[in-house]
């Protein structure tokens, strides 16, 4: 049975308590430097080192959690008090409660959170600039907690049952994290195993973390234990062979002590560590010799320098030199064409399918800010010949690449440290002289195809002169109209010539139309004109002949023909009334009888000679 003084185990209580505090406020310090570097770097999330540190750092969090509510029953129990209303009453079994029920919540909580953090924070990409200052916070975070680690370390099992254990966990995170830092600082100088090493170093975390909670969640399976047996589930079996075995330099011991297992016996560790050394050394050799080999990909080429001087340009493929220093291979594009763009970087699209809305970057509207487009000033006169100045914004691209042949290869890689950089300034000198010696209406009016190709030969002029090795191949014209902030108004002009054009178009075709109308009404009038002459005289004609006919026969006739024609006009002039012209020159005898009885009725009597 354990021997418990109750001065000393509250001094344990506090030394708890305190610790407790240092590692949370280290899991703070992690957090902030960790959200501070994403603001500032936007890269953080790629390093290990901010996930080891913090997985290490809750895993020892987790073991002090753990054993502080076991220390506190148990101080309770040595007083006989047992727990708050909404626990066991009972001090004995208070103090099984919190080393079984609550040990399974605490302990792989803080395990799995430690878990989630190293996953998270997994080592991705190589480090960047940031690496260095992460690595330096990590290995200075070290030092309280190598302090912290050492304070346990001394604490007698009277005070605290678990300061054995609690002091392997504290271990982890004082070696995980300088570790972590310096190999931090390694990857970012460009070292590929450091990145090798974080990995595995976050993996160690990550199954010290993984035993310690299952242990802990195993509890919920147990039975209640007897007071003196009541621990906190601290115990993790790889933390205490990385303690012990960092303790003494050789895991043989902690294993043998451990496991049970003794490697001092075996010929095979012996015959080992007896050949490490020549099996080190030339393996080393081995490893300098390879430096030799070089393997370039098909998008490349190599410029193979031998002691410093560059004597060929090697193709894609496998190719055999002197190894490093002696021999270097300066890697040189082949093929990849890039573009380039004057404003700024254009974020890429999704992939769109072929029935999908057009993508933002389509959009080419004055009154949208494009990141690419950049701004020129152009010389601009009004109709009274005063000088000014308008502005332009453009959106250009240029595609470029390295020259295939050996000498551009070698003016690329020992001629230009930054290509990118070269052609922009290039390209934005050539545009800014380009559009200070034209007007608006000719910039915004030009051919944008032929524009294109003069950009194209003059920078390709440039980049020949600079002797570069670099090849435009073609120069994009996206747009070119005024700024933003006058893309409405320069609309309106636009738009009020279109509406004057539109209007000046309607009223010539209105013109066209009404003069059209008369040219029909005049002919009209013309050919009725003529076919009422012709009828006219036609009609004179045909009294002419008329009258004609009238005089010869008149002439012929004489009275007979006048009396004739004086009766037929007669009726002609009295054409609704009934006629009887009779000659009063007519005897009785002579006179003619004249029926006026209905047609067709019959006779009443013979009709007399009176009548």
């Amino acid at each position: 049975m354990a021997f418990w003084v109750g001065p000393e185990l509250r001094r344990g209580i506090v030394l708890l308590e305190r610790l407790l505090v240092l590692f949370v406020l280290a899991v703070l310090a992690t957090l902030a430097g960790l959200a501070l570097n994403l603001l500032v770097a936007r890269e953080a999330w790629s390093s290990g080192v901010a996930g080891i540190g913090l997985g290490g750092v809750l895993v020892a969090v987790a073991g002090l959690a753990g054993t502080l509510p076991v220390a506190s029953a148990r101080l309770r129990y040595m007083q006989g008090r047992g727990g708050p209303r909404w626990l066991p009453a009972d001090p004995a079994r208070l103090l099984g409660w919190a080393a079984r029920r609550l040990q399974g919540v605490i302990v792989p909580a803080f395990c799995l959170a430690a878990c989630a953090a190293v996953w998270t924070l997994r080592p991705l990409a190589p480090g960047g600039p940031e690496a260095t200052v992460l690595g330096a916070a990590a290995i200075v975070l070290g030092f309280p907690l190598l302090l912290a680690q050492r304070i346990m370390a001394a604490v007698p099992a009277r005070e605290l049952d678990e300061a054995e254990g609690l002091a392997a966990l504290l271990r982890l995170p004082v070696l995980a994290l300088p570790l972590a830092g310096v190999l931090e600082i390694a990857a970012g100088q460009g070292i590929g195993v450091a990145r090798i090493g974080l990995l595995g170093l976050a993996i160690l975390v990550g199954l010290v973390a993984a035993e310690l909670g299952l242990r802990a969640l195993g509890n919920w399976f147990l039975p209640p234990p007897a007071p003196d047996a009541a621990r906190a589930s601290v115990a993790s079996l790889t933390a205490r062979l990385l303690a012990e075995g960092s303790v003494g330099r050789s895991l043989a011991g902690p294993i043998q002590a451990q496991l049970g297992l003794d490697f001092s016996r075996s010929w095979a560790l012996r015959f080992a560590r007896s050949a490490a050394l020549p099996v080190l050394v030339g393996l080393g050799m081995v490893a300098w010799a390879l430096t030799g080999v070089s393997l370039i990909g098909l998008d490349q080429r190599g410029v193979y320098e031998r002691f410093g001087a560059p004597v060929a340009v090697w193709q894609p493929g496998a190719h055999l030199g002197l190894p490093w220093p002696l021999g270097r291979v300066r890697l040189v594009e082949l093929g990849v064409v890039h573009t380039m763009t004057l404003g700024g970087t254009e974020t890429a699209d999704a992939t769109t399918r072929a029935e999908d809305p057009a993508p933002e970057s389509a959009n080419r509207l004055w009154d949208r800010a494009h990141p690419a487009e950049t701004s020129y000033i152009i010389a601009a006169a009004d109709s009274a010949g005063a000088q000014s100045f308008q502005s332009v914004d453009a959106d250009l691209k240029v595609l470029y690449r390295i020259r295939a042949d050996d000498q551009s290869a070698l003016r690329a890689a020992y001629g230009v440290l930054a290509p990118e950089a070269l052609v922009r300034s290039l390209t934005g000198r050539l545009l800014a002289r380009l559009f200070v010696g034209r007007q608006l209406p000719d910039v915004i009016g030009a051919n944008r195809e032929a524009l294109a190709d003069g950009i194209r030969r003059d920078l390709q002029a440039e980049l020949d002169a600079a002797g570069s090795g670099i090849e435009t191949l073609a120069v994009v014209i996206e747009a070119i109209h005024p700024p933003l902030a006058a893309a409405e108004a320069y609309q309106n002009v636009q738009a009020a010539e279109i509406v004057a054009s539109t209007a000046v178009a309607v009223e010539r075709g209105r013109a066209q139309a009404t003069a059209a109308q008369a040219r029909q009404s005049a002919t009209d009038m013309t050919d009725a004109a003529k076919g009422a002459a012709a009828e006219t005289v036609g009609a004179a004609d045909v009294k002419l002949r008329e009258f004609t006919a009238d005089a010869n026969a008149a002439q012929i006739g004489g009275e007979a023909f006048l009396m004739e024609r004086y009766f037929a006009n007669l009726v002609t002039a009295l054409p609704k009334a009934p006629l009887v012209i009779t000659d009063h020159r007519l005897t009785g005898a002579d006179a003619p009888v004249i029926d006026l009885r209905p047609f067709g009725a019959p006779p009443t009597s013979a009709p007399s000679g009176d009548d």
